[in-house]
């Protein structure tokens, strides 16, 4: 069946000129008779030259027979079907590619000189070279402003349950909430809470009924777990840590926490440490938000590449991952030591310049110090008792600085930072 398939194919090509736009689907590699094999070839090269794809003309670039070329062409009764035959060849051509590899992956598991680690990583590079079959090549702008106009309709019906707004009123109102197929970036210095901010924004995800992977490559479980009881019932994260908690009440808020965010459509990932584990997470919990905790701890399946060239291929990675798999991907990532101090800017991106180009939207968390916060109560931007306030209760002035939204406007955002009890509040 495969093999009259190849023929028919070849056939077509050679008889209908309106299935040239299909030439680009198909490689050498895709076809086992060797004829057919040859004759893709030099359809390919004669598509390449801009020349007629022709009988005489495929003759000249392959060294086939002619009659063997006019054979196949004198078979061919209908060309209707040649869409389907590509998928199918194609699909048959991605499984002898994993048959092979499966005896590729029985060498490299033999070799003793990677660890298990690399070799998995290895395994895990092989089988994504295997190109997927796709029925989505091009599309008219025609179907894609059918499609948006539709997407435009939905989001208007349907504006005020949003299923992926963040839960921070102001942040939503400008970024629409988070979006399918974008790359999110949300960047700071150590210790101002990009962490705190990545576990409030997977929490009210879930809460909207959404599966989460949460990739912590810093924190434990443990710490994750503590950091959602004290955000959520207001108990001191210190006295969770401390063993220090003597008030009944406090236990019973603890207990309610507990059993409130017991959500299994939160994952938490300990395991993942390079852009492959993630994917093959991805692949098997279909998750509707990646959130990564964070890049600069990520590693790369390449080690010869130097530090920024490996920041590079993990952030164009990630930004492929959105469109693949057509989910938003959140990656906390860290700001260089210029920042320290200062309200970060783009240039502050750690180690690659590749993290602003490939995000779709870039977010700074920034902690004004004294001499920003001497600026605001002198303008009369807060009143003295607002800081009074803040240092009351041990709270601290933050701003959430959308500095880049490709599709949207960028602002600052005044938020109160309570690091005892582990999350964010927008100023009233």
């Amino acid at each position: 069946m495969i093999g009259s398939i190849q023929y028919n194919i070849i056939g077509s090509f050679l008889n209908d000129e309106s299935t040239h736009n299909l030439i680009d689907n198909l490689q050498e590699q895709d076809f086992t008779d060797i004829f057919c094999k040859k004759a893709i070839k030099g359809i390919k090269q004669l598509r390449e030259q801009s020349k007629d794809i022709t009988v005489f003309n495929l003759k000249e670039v392959s060294n086939l027979d002619i009659m063997d070329i006019l054979n196949v062409t004198g078979t061919i009764t209908t060309t209707a079907n040649i869409e389907h035959n590509i998928r199918t060849l194609r699909e048959h051509s991605a499984r002898l590619q994993l048959a092979d590899k499966s005896e590729l992956i029985k060498a490299m598991a033999t070799d003793k000189t990677k660890t298990i680690t690399q070799i998995k990583n290895d395994i895990l590079e092989e089988i994504q070279n295997i190109k997927e079959v796709s029925n989505e090549e091009v599309e008219t702008l025609k179907e894609s402003m059918f499609k948006t106009y539709n997407i435009l309709e939905d989001r208007y019906n349907n504006k005020d349950t949003n299923d992926l707004y963040t839960g921070l009123t102001k942040f939503d109102s400008i970024t629409a909430g988070l979006h399918k197929e974008e790359l999110t970036t949300i960047a700071s210095r150590p210790g101002v809470g990009k962490s705190i901010i990545g576990m409030q924004f997977a929490l009210n995800l879930v809460k909207r009924k959404n599966k989460v992977l949460f990739v912590s490559l810093e924190m434990s479980t443990t710490q994750l777990c503590e950091r959602i009881i004290s955000a959520n019932s207001e108990v001191d994260g210190n006295k969770l840590r401390l063993g220090t908690i003597n008030n009944p009440e406090d236990w019973g808020k603890i207990q309610q926490v507990a059993s409130r965010f017991s959500f299994e459509d939160l994952l938490i990932d300990k395991t993942s440490r390079n852009i492959q584990h993630i994917r093959s997470k991805i692949r098997k919990y279909k998750p509707n938000v990646v959130i990564i905790d964070y890049l600069q701890l990520l590693q790369s399946v390449n080690r010869e590449y130097s530090r920024e060239r490996e920041v590079a291929v993990i952030t164009r990675d990630l930004k492929m991952m959105t469109l693949e798999f057509k989910i938003p991907i959140i990656m906390l990532a860290q700001l260089n030591r210029n920042a320290d101090g200062n309200r970060p800017m783009l240039s502050d991106l750690r180690e690659s310049g590749a993290i602003e180009q490939d995000s779709d939207n870039v977010i700074f968390l920034h902690e004004p110090r004294d001499k920003e916060i001497s600026e605001l109560i002198t303008k009369g931007t807060y009143p003295i008792t607002f800081f009074d306030y803040l240092k009351e209760n041990q709270y601290k002035l933050s701003y959430i600085i959308i500095e880049k939204q490709r599709n949207g406007a960028v602002g600052t955002i005044p938020v109160i930072k309570r690091p005892k009890y582990m999350n964010f509040k927008e100023v009233e």
